[in-house]
């Protein structure tokens, strides 16, 4: 027996009684929407919560695929209903793979897919965009929370009734080998849908203001583009008018970052009328910006010892004098891709340590009370790279905070997307900060996906150039607190 079937009715006990998970990125599912067993659902979206029972495997990319069968309409006659008994009652319309089957065999695929399903058992692929289909956290865990938008039915030619405009469905979560054989198996589970809405709901809400006793920073990998399309990228920083950016992925020295958003974003005028203009710090691949006074502090220019050769840390940091104190700014971009325990987790894990250990060695010049890091620290394999990073180094000794955002016009968390990798949305960058010397007054996540076109037009923005990156700003605002 696979240990996931053990534990089902945990996770029935745990939905029913409306508990959150206990993982710090869980997302909320919405008071009003319908509950049964491992899935609820409200008009516009279907929520699943799941436990594979191994903790030790990034479900994205497994030696095991995980897959959610799902009835669509509560029919067993209209989709595939398999031999085994403890599917009897499902005729699955839909699978959603995580880690796909390998159709010739062998090991699994990377990312997500999505399959209509005939009575056969024929797996026709459907687009995965049109989904609109998330799930967190993106490391290994032994929770998973997923959305996934019941306008999907609709789009992929399912059954209409359920998912689709109203009623019950049903589903289960399997786990297959690399034979497609059901190794691991929940017991099946069912949802009420409730009427569904007209459309996707756009928010007509803006960009909050920035409190006059914070600073707002910004995290953004600009995906190597930032100069090769200036006009895109600082029209929507002009709209969320940051004090300090943290840029990923920044092909260039700070004179030349300083050029384009001097030229792009001139600041409006300073005391006595003196114009502000921006000043900026780089390292490799990362960079900090500001309107306020920066100079290079704390640890910069760091190289670790990797697999016999010496490696450059992509990560810079930055003193900024701001009008509610001294920040120490520090932008990163850790290693892409892998598993947990890979090469490439292993590689984040390094590149935190070296960045944790130079923070501890401050000098009493650099030693500032409002410490922000983070970046695209690509949190896909294990979630180690994070808790090393923030370990004992906020002011009183302490870990930093990580921020908790959630995307403007939404109530999910996920700050990178692109369906042309194969891979679901998903949380990659992260900022911590000081929480024994400030806090946080507004933090949001920028998707103009999410935003009506009225509400892009007031912040000077149109939907074709309003993501010009595979990544979302990150956005929080500061204030210090009072001693």
């Amino acid at each position: 027996m696979h240990k996931w079937m053990s534990r089902v009715g945990l996770i029935a006990l745990v939905l029913s009684a409306g508990c959150a998970s206990s993982s710090p990125t869980a997302h909320r599912v919405p008071e009003t929407a319908s509950s049964s067993a491992v899935a609820r659902a409200d008009d516009r979206f279907v929520y699943f919560r799941f436990n594979p029972g191994d903790d030790r495997k990034t479900i994205q990319d497994s030696d095991e695929t995980v897959a959610l069968l799902l009835d669509t309409d509560g029919d067993a006659a209209t989709g595939w209903r398999r031999s085994e008994k403890a599917f009897a009652s499902i005729g699955a319309d839909l699978e959603v793979q995580f880690s796909p089957l390998n159709p010739k065999g062998g090991a699994p695929g990377h990312g997500v897919a999505f399959f209509k399903l005939d009575q056969a058992g024929k797996r026709t692929e459907v687009k995965r965009e049109d989904s609109d289909f998330m799930f967190a956290p993106t490391y290994a865990s032994q929770w998973y929370d997923a959305r996934m938008s019941r306008f999907f039915a609709a789009a992929s030619g399912l059954p209409t009734a359920g998912m689709a405009s109203r009623g019950k469905g049903r589903g289960a979560f399997v786990i297959y080998d690399d034979r497609a054989r059901i190794v691991g198996y929940s017991d099946p589970f069912e949802v009420e849908f409730p009427a569904i809405a007209s459309g996707p709901k756009l928010s007509n809400e803006g960009i909050p203001a920035k409190s006059p006793d914070a600073i707002r920073v910004m995290a953004w990998n600009v995906w190597g583009k930032l100069q090769d399309s200036p006009e895109k990228f600082c029209a929507v920083i002009r709209a969320i008018n940051p004090d300090v950016i943290m840029l990923s992925e920044w092909k260039g020295d700070s004179a030349a970052l300083e050029r384009v958003l001097n030229k792009n974003m001139p600041s409006a005028p300073g005391a006595m009328g003196i114009m502000v203009a921006w000043n900026a710090v780089t390292g490799p691949d990362v960079a900090v910006a500001s309107i306020f006074p920066t100079r290079l502090a704390g640890p910069n220019n760091l190289e670790m010892n990797w697999n016999g050769d010496s490696r450059k840390v992509r990560f810079v940091s930055a003193a900024v004098q701001t009008p509610i104190g001294a920040a120490l700014i520090g932008a990163m971009h850790l290693k892409c891709c892998g598993a947990i325990g890979s090469n490439e987790d292993n590689l984040r894990v390094a590149e935190v340590d070296a960045i944790n250990q130079g923070m501890k060695q401050l000098s009493r010049a650099d030693a500032a009370d409002i410490r922000v890091l983070g970046g695209d620290i690509n949190l896909v394999g294990s979630r180690m790279p994070l808790d090393v990073l923030r370990m004992d180094i906020d002011v009183d000794g302490s870990d930093l905070t990580p921020a908790d955002p959630v995307v403007l016009g939404d109530d999910w968390l996920y700050t990178w997307r692109d369906w042309s990798s194969g891979f679901s949305p998903g949380r990659l960058d992260w900022l911590v900060y000081s929480d024994a010397s400030a806090q946080p007054v507004r933090q949001f996540v920028f998707d103009p996906a999410r935003l009506s076109d009225a509400a892009l037009m007031k912040m000077g923005l149109t939907r074709a150039d309003a993501q010009p990156s595979d990544h979302l700003p990150v956005v929080i605002d500061l204030k210090p607190i009072a001693k």
